[in-house]
């Protein structure tokens, strides 16, 4: 049986740079390197992961993943045309492949907007009805329209860009895709927390309209009430999502959070772990090669965006209370050369550099190698929309402590603060890292680092955890699960007499599917 077609939008993902090139006259990218106002690298985080994972993982359907065309030279680890056929190939779909014996997905880069240059998510949506018009047409010539059967959408330019392709599909062939949405992070809560620092004029006006929330949210709003199926990635989402300013109906939301690759993020045989911890290799924020012993050390670990939200500043005082007195434990974390937060860390742990490895930006299997040989690893996120590190992290049998997230909200690690928690029962310890709350963080990091038998016991819950809940293949199969329900209840709704299809109200039990 041939599978069907869904198509996943992630139109301003799938690339990471800081600069754009100059155009010629024809609108061409020349060699001239231009300043972006924004760092583009916060256009590439959890969601590029996310739906790339997906779109590798289905095993139900063929899958498209859809993006917008940039200049290879912007972002070169994501592939893409080389730059010396760039001008050739000017202006056409690029399509890359990935298949194997069950599994169909390629990446679709579709050209929109006159060039190649990079456009941050704020600013993309008037690039979109040309975007779905060149993909439009890019179906009618592979002849694939009456194919497709499932249209995602992810963040707000990927939701409406989902609905535009439903409905030019509908329009073509009477019948529309079942449209799927996941905003991966509400336009209304980035609203809320902005707003104090706006308030307080460290935000310009500027930078506030650039936001512009009231679109977002009126976007976001249009979407939802589109969409057949609502994915909120954290119990926390759904509860804004059924709040003000969205009351989206109850009845499309569905909780699944994202997952991991359990085929790399996986625990190393001792052997091997003794190996990598013995000889552990690295390459420093200046790109020099380091290799370090840390076999008889304790290793704290925490990775990830080296911006402020992700607590690596409150954290740092929380490790300098651990190290100052057991120099036995090792800190690796995130940064980069320049970045104010890594500069503020690098103060903090004055004196006791030779206990600390800052660690530039890392790829999975690299991420993996630092899970492994780390005997607790923190995600201190102040406010984390979800947070995939502490399930990579599980993966690797490591224990884990987390801050504030829709993680913990999803998977209820142990409080730190409830004296009479059974802990040998834990996936995790929660510890939030605000300044008030670090005490928390202290105290769990103690507890793990000064208790072996419960950091290897907390470590191989989360593992059974992850490895049973959350691997990409298992989030796939939740999600094509609730298509079919869709699609069976779309099938009730409908009898066909004389070749004419009828519609028929559904029963309130058929309503409650």
């Amino acid at each position: 049986m041939l599978k069907k077609l869904k198509v996943m939008f992630s139109t301003h993902g799938l690339v990471e740079g800081d600069f754009g090139y100059a155009l010629d006259e024809s609108g061409r990218p020349t060699e001239e390197i231009l300043s972006k106002k924004v760092i583009t690298g916060q256009d590439t985080g959890g969601q590029v992961y996310y739906v790339k994972a997906l779109a590798s993982s289905s095993t139900n359907y063929n899958v498209d993943l859809v993006t917008r065309r940039v200049d290879p030279r912007i972002c070169p680890q994501f592939g893409g045309t080389q730059a010396d056929t760039i001008h050739n190939q000017y202006y056409e779909p690029e399509i890359q492949w990935h298949e194997n014996p069950v599994i169909r997905s390629r990446v679709l880069r579709i050209p929109a907007g006159g060039n190649f240059n990079f456009v941050p998510k704020e600013e993309i949506v008037p690039l979109l009805p040309e975007l779905v018009d060149n993909l439009y047409e890019l179906y009618k010539r592979e002849d694939v329209i009456k194919d497709i059967e499932v249209v995602e959408g992810h963040y707000r330019d990927g939701m409406l860009a989902a609905d535009m392709l439903c409905n030019k599909i509908e329009q073509e062939t009477g019948k529309r895709p079942i449209m799927l949405v996941t905003s991966h992070s509400l336009g209304h809560k980035k609203y809320e927390r902005n707003l104090p620092q706006y308030q307080a004029g460290q935000i310009s006006q500027e930078e506030w309209n650039w936001h512009n929330f009231e679109q977002r949210i009126a976007h976001e709003k249009y979407a939802f009430d589109k969409a057949d199926i609502i994915i909120a990635t954290s119990p926390d989402e759904q509860r804004r999502l059924l709040a003000e300013p969205y009351f989206v109906d109850s009845q499309k939301i569905t909780v699944i959070p994202p997952g991991y690759n359990d085929k790399i993020f996986m625990p190393l045989n001792p052997q091997e772990l003794h190996k990598q911890k013995y000889r552990f290799r690295y390459n420093d924020l200046n790109g020099t090669e380091r290799i370090i012993n840390l076999a008889d050390k304790q290793v704290v670990s925490s990775l990830g965006r080296v911006v402020r939200d992700k607590g690596f500043c409150e954290l740092a005082r929380s490790v300098m209370e651990i190290i100052q007195d057991n120099p036995s434990v090792m800190y690796i974390v995130s940064g980069e050369n320049g970045n104010p937060i890594t500069e503020e860390c690098r103060k903090i742990f004055k004196d006791h550099e030779d206990q600390i490895i800052f660690m530039p930006s890392l790829n999975q299997k690299e991420m993996a190698k630092v899970y492994n040989i780390s005997s607790v690893f923190v995600m201190s996120s102040l406010n984390e929309a979800f947070g995939m590190v502490p399930i990579e992290a599980m993966g690797c049998k490591t224990a884990v402590v987390v801050g504030r997230s829709g993680f913990n909200d999803f998977a209820h690690c142990s409080d730190i603060r409830d004296e009479n928690l059974d802990l040998n029962k834990a996936i995790g310890i929660y510890a939030p890292s605000q300044e008030k709350d670090r005490w928390r963080q202290v105290k769990a990091l103690k507890l793990l680092l000064n208790n072996e038998k419960l950091c290897r016991q907390i470590a191989e819950n989360g593992y059974n955890y992850v490895r049973n809940n959350l691997t990409w293949e298992k989030i796939s199969e939740q999600k094509d699960e609730i298509v079919q329900q869709v699609l069976q209840k779309r099938e009730k709704q409908r009898i066909s007499v004389n070749g004419n299809d009828v519609k028929i109200v559904p029963s309130k039990r058929e309503k409650d599917i």
